[in-house]
């Protein structure tokens, strides 16, 4: 009997793309499928009958708050597959993504986490292809999509998302808590994942406010581990350089964002 992978669809009014991204599911090549579609809240009568029309076709969970942690946290605790995928409700993956991400795992008993490379479709179109894995590099900026596979066990080991990540940034401190203690990072060098691009996306929405609250929460909750791998900027040659130079004033500028995450007391 091969293992169940359970994937989980939180869905907030978006149901003009949910039927695409279920059907991209159900035609996966892996036989042991747990579809899970969490409802977040979803006011936009349109998704709510779409949610209605489609309920035979996997299991719902209905989220009593709003957020994307949240929902993933909520599907995610229904989940009775040995292997979790979240895919958000606007995105696909390729028929042999689940298979292929499983054999990741199999090949290693480190692997804690599974990602693909990455396509863009809709407003835009490319590929992402990630950067080679390391804890420190990924303290510095996320090297996977949410639509990356890991254990509910590991979910389970780290208290799943962190719910206070509201705004963004949820998948990228799971992966920094998830990873913190060890473990490897497979790839599979294919874009397996399609990530759709549209203009009325929460990413879309963002502002630099939202982003910098974000970095600096995670900053705040991992401090002791970012300065295992990173120095205090002050102490650094470049910080010094601006510092003795005409250039201080434009020195000062450069690290103003360093002073709002508390780096430089």
């Amino acid at each position: 009997m091969i293992d169940k992978v359970s994937v989980v669809v939180p869905v907030y009014n978006s149901g003009h793309f949910l039927e695409e991204t279920i059907q991209s599911v159900k035609n996966q090549t892996y036989a042991n499928i747990e579809l899970i579609v969490v409802d977040n809240c979803s006011t936009d009568e349109f998704t709510i009958k779409v949610l209605e029309n489609l309920k035979d076709e996997f299991e719902l969970v209905v989220s009593t708050q709003k957020g994307l942690s949240i929902a993933r946290n909520d599907g995610i605790q229904k989940a009775s597959g040995k292997y979790i995928l979240p895919l958000d409700s606007d995105d696909i993956i390729q028929p042999t993504f689940i298979e292929k991400c499983v054999e990741k795992f199999n090949s290693s008993p480190n692997v804690k986490v599974v990602r693909t490379q990455v396509e863009l479709f809709g407003k835009k179109k490319g590929t992402i292809v990630f950067a080679p894995y390391s804890l420190s590099i990924l303290l510095a900026r996320n090297l996977m999509v949410a639509t990356s596979m890991f254990t509910k066990e590991s979910w389970n080991a780290v208290g799943g998302y962190d719910s206070n990540l509201t705004i963004c940034f949820e998948d990228w401190e799971f992966w920094i808590n998830l990873l913190k203690d060890g473990g490897d990072v497979s790839t599979v060098d294919e874009p397996l994942f399609r990530y759709r691009i549209r203009k009325k996306s929460m990413m879309h929405s963002l502002n630099l406010d939202n982003l910098m609250a974000a970095r600096k929460l995670i900053w705040e909750k991992h401090k002791a581990l970012y300065a295992k791998h990173y120095m205090n900027p002050v102490e650094s040659f470049e910080y010094k350089f601006m510092e003795d130079s005409k250039a201080n004033k434009l020195g000062n500028l450069i690290l103003a964002p360093f002073s709002s995450l508390k780096l430089m007391q």
